[in-house]
């Protein structure tokens, strides 16, 4: 097994995505695998904890990893893990009693004062001092090595045999983290522990409040020369701090599964699983099929193997979004396409704000839609007019669609204005949405399934093509399980415009004529002569 970690690829981990280090995951066995000594000793330590009751499960490699992570030099870790894996066992009631006990990290040296955040007090911190009674009162080894221990809700105490103290302070995420420093010292170990709820997930609000915990309360109550964080967690959504973090780069990064890959074609022989002494084949088939079944094939994809989407639960597949054109097969035969362009504008150009999306699309005769160009980024409006005027007049664009709802209703009188200052004119299509975004996107999913939804190759790589197809790669039954919606906004809106179809024969500036390559030839339809006037 050879799960993928920061050391493992040092050198791209500020690229990548949480998908490509899912990816990456081996669980085959590695013959070359040492554990370390502190991960030697450590599972040795749990066994003396729970003495001749032992344990239900053997220790999975998995957890030997984790414990390597630990005692390394990385000062910031993440491990995003499926839910049943123990982190909260291992990293959580263990690690608190060992550092009861021994006093230190080996590598890392002594730690006097610890927090550990949850996503709530009542909830995960109440939990984790029931947890810590429960051993220490169930361990002959954890009461003569540890004689004096004091709990409360929020506070937990342990004085070992030789007179060390820790103490460890809980706080929940939503709440900050203030007043950790005690006996004249400030924190050395910051423990984070599945910081959010469901209902979390879908609050901006409590998201924004959860990062402001992470990175000002937690960050600048550590000791300012030596501590360590470590955050454990399994993924909600794109929007999940703990996502977010993954793909920042500035983590130390490993990722567990259940398994390396599930679906209704994995059998017992390809199957290869992170824990499968306790999570084998027959419990993640049962778990996938009761899933299926219940049409919530996303909480398993979520819960067990990390991704925010399934295949299954997609609303436009790979296959939808594989049809790529040039974009000098489009301009060089532009006679041939009309030109519309559709917008989410957003009204802040601060780091959390929405985007603004400038979506330019040429449509043929086929009554495909290409998407040619674009724009995205964080931009007050009189920048978004600007990127607007210049793409209208790029294009010769018949329309742009504009949503009216709110306050952006006022940037149609902006727009109107403008249009006489640049002696640029073009009709703007006021969209009022009646249903909700998710159902807006529906509309536009025949398309897809139909083949009518075209790429411009010279946008690969681009923030504005990647943002795109993140979009509708994370559009599912169920909801966005994007960070933005932004972009897929402006595809939605492709069903106000009402487009004029183009004749599938052209002509060029000097004169030649020419036929669309994309068009498809229907006998039973008589073609026009020429292009329409506008």
């Amino acid at each position: 097994m050879s799960a993928v970690t920061a050391q493992h690829l040092q050198a791209v981990r500020s690229t990548y995505t949480v998908d490509q280090w899912l990816d990456d995951v081996d669980y085959n066995p590695d013959p070359t695998y040492i554990p370390s000594i502190f991960a030697l000793e450590f599972v040795n330590f749990i066994k003396l904890v729970n003495g001749s009751e032992g344990e239900e499960n053997k220790t999975p490699v998995l957890h030997y990893k984790m414990l390597d992570a630990i005692a390394g030099p990385d000062m910031s870790i993440i491990n995003m893990l499926y839910r049943g894996s123990a982190k909260t066992t291992l990293m959580g009631e263990y690690l608190f009693l060992y550092l009861g006990v021994y006093g230190e990290i080996p590598g890392f040296g002594k730690v006097d004062i610890a927090i550990y955040v949850s996503d709530s007090i009542e909830n995960g911190v109440k939990n984790m001092r029931k947890n810590l009674e429960y051993r220490w009162e169930n361990s002959e080894f954890l009461r003569k090595y540890i004689p004096k221990t004091r709990f409360t809700d929020v506070r937990y105490e342990f004085e070992n045999i030789a007179g060390k103290k820790l103490i460890v302070k809980g706080y929940g995420a939503k709440t900050g983290v203030r007043g950790a420093k005690e006996m004249g010292k400030r924190v050395d170990l910051a423990l984070l522990d599945d910081l959010m709820s469901d209902e979390d997930a879908r609050s901006a609000t409590i998201i924004a409040s959860i990062e402001d915990t992470v990175y000002k309360a937690i960050d600048y109550a550590l000791h300012p020369k030596k501590s360590k964080t470590i955050w454990n967690g399994t993924p909600f959504n794109q929007n999940d701090p703990l996502y977010k973090a993954i793909e920042s780069g500035a983590w130390a990064v490993s990722v567990y599964p259940v398994c390396e890959h599930f679906d209704e074609n994995t059998t017992e022989e390809t199957f290869r699983g992170a824990w499968s002494d306790r999570h084998d084949f027959a419990y993640v088939k049962r778990q996938y099929e009761k899933a299926k079944a219940a049409g919530k094939l996303d909480s398993f994809m979520q819960e067990l193997m990390l991704r925010i989407t399934s295949d299954e639960d997609r609303l436009v597949r790979e296959t939808d979004m594989n049809k790529w054109f040039e974009s000098d097969d489009v301009m060089g035969r532009e006679h041939n396409y009309n030109f519309y362009i559709t917008t989410d504008f957003a009204t802040s150009e601060k780091q959390r704000a929405d985007y603004s999306v400038i979506s330019c699309w040429a449509y043929n005769s086929n009554e495909e839609w290409m998407l040619i160009d674009g724009e995205i980024g964080r931009n007050l409006m009189d920048k978004n007019i600007d990127l607007l005027f210049d793409m209208v007049v790029r294009y010769n664009a018949r329309s742009v669609g504009i949503e009216v709802t709110g306050q952006q209703g006022a940037f149609v009188t902006w727009i109107r204005k403008e249009m006489h200052k640049r002696n640029t004119y073009f009709t703007i299509v006021e969209v009022r949405p009646t249903s909700d975004k998710l159902r807006r996107f529906h509309n536009i999913v025949p398309m897809f399934r139909q083949g009518k939804m075209w790429f411009s190759k010279d946008l690969v790589g681009t923030k504005f093509l990647t943002e795109v197809r993140n979009e509708l790669e994370r559009a599912t039954v169920s909801g966005f399980k994007s960070r933005h919606d932004d972009a897929i906004d402006t595809i939605s809106m492709l069903t106000e415009m009402k487009p004029w179809r183009p004749s599938a024969v052209g002509t060029r500036r000097d004169g030649s004529t020419f036929e669309d390559p994309f068009y498809e030839d229907d006998p039973d339809e008589e073609l026009a002569i020429g292009s329409y006037i506008v």
